[in-house]
């Protein structure tokens, strides 16, 4: 099995990441299971795929577009189901919804702030009719329904408050974000709404900001980019001072904990997050630490998907902790170190 599993993955960070998390899941559930996934070539759904090729689960990835990335490198080498789809066509996603599963990971939905803006329909439609469709599904067969929400349904704030799953939800501060929060906490309640009435097991995931392999530089969020000019410019810049605080969690911690939730979850909703909470410009000082401390210049530019004004999302996953014994998590400069050199193997650098 592991010289099979030798085969799987491009690069050994990606390989090394999911023999970490296999040791930290109780996977008797997922075994050899029924899996749909939709947004298969997410970065969290692919990484959720590198691990579940590896106990025979039976896959069936949907995403709009075709293979790409590090899933088409996992794709290329396992027997994945991949079914290229829009997921608003209702009639074909509904007639994909006849075959019975076990588990069911709704991670199709735009994770970027300038894909928000351009896809707003979409957007909503993903996390309401789609979800819809899954929920029916869920009451039919029980399938467990993982729905993949986001930190960016709390309202932001600008204290130094810790955020739980009870803190005050947000309407969002920019038309993009306001589309992507509102359709957010609508999708969780229809779960809410199908929980009660049905008692299906549906979990509801408020995810902060994530990083890890699997984003490359052609991915627009921070730390990709921020990698991207240290790498190729050899030179480190961002576009405003970096005094917003977020929640910063390493990919395969991220994996560790939906993968114990959709199994062993006692709970509807859970914060799922690491545990740095780190302004922008901290994080861009913590990168440039790898490159002989390089410094981090402060570059003027309008942002057009973000807001201007200093914000502060510190998320607590406390709720998560209390039911699952395991909780550490990488650290996080070696959590960079591992996306660095992931990056260097994708782009071939030295």
């Amino acid at each position: 099995m592991e010289k099979e599993r030798n085969n799987f993955f491009l690069d050994t960070v990606v390989k090394e990441d999911c023999d970490y998390i296999l040791k930290k899941v109780k996977t008797n559930k997922l075994k050899n299971s029924k899996v749909l996934i939709l947004g298969g070539n997410g970065f969290i759904a692919t990484y959720i795929q590198a691990v579940l090729v590896s106990i025979n689960c039976n896959i069936t990835s949907v995403s709009l577009n075709k293979p790409k990335g590090l899933f088409k490198a996992i794709y290329k080498k396992n027997k994945i189901k991949f079914i290229q789809m829009d997921l608003t066509n209702e009639k074909k996603f509904q007639k994909l919804l006849k075959n019975k599963y076990d588990f069911i990971f709704h991670c199709a939905s735009y994770g970027q702030p300038k894909k928000w803006q351009y896809n707003q329909l979409s957007t909503i439609n993903l996390n309401t009719n789609t979800l819809k469709f899954i929920l029916d599904h869920s009451v039919k067969y029980k399938s467990r329904v993982l729905y993949l929400s986001s930190a960016a349904v709390y309202e932001t704030t600008k204290n130094q408050k810790t955020i739980n799953e009870s803190s005050p939800l947000g309407i969002g501060k920019f038309t993009g974000e306001i589309i992507y929060a509102n359709s957010k906490i609508i999708g969780e309640q229809l779960c809410k709404m199908y929980k009660k009435k049905y008692k299906i097991p549906v979990y509801i995931i408020r995810l902060a900001h994530t990083f890890g392999p699997g984003q490359d530089f052609k991915d627009p969020r921070f730390i990709p980019q921020v990698l991207r000019r240290a790498l190729l410019e050899k030179k480190i810049y961002i576009y405003d001072k970096g005094k917003s605080i977020r929640t910063w969690g390493y990919i395969a911690d991220m994996t560790i904990m939906l993968l114990n939730i959709i199994q062993y979850g006692k709970s509807l909703t859970y914060n799922v997050s690491g545990k740095n909470h780190k302004s922008f410009f901290e994080i861009a000082k913590s990168i440039s630490k790898f490159f002989s401390n390089m410094s981090v210049k402060i570059k003027k530019k309008k942002l057009s998907f973000t807001s201007p004004k200093p914000s502060v999302l510190k998320i607590s996953s406390k709720k998560y902790h209390q039911e699952f014994i395991n909780t550490d998590q990488v650290n996080l400069l070696s959590a960079l170190s591992k996306m660095i050199y992931y990056n260097k193997q994708w782009q071939k650098l030295n």
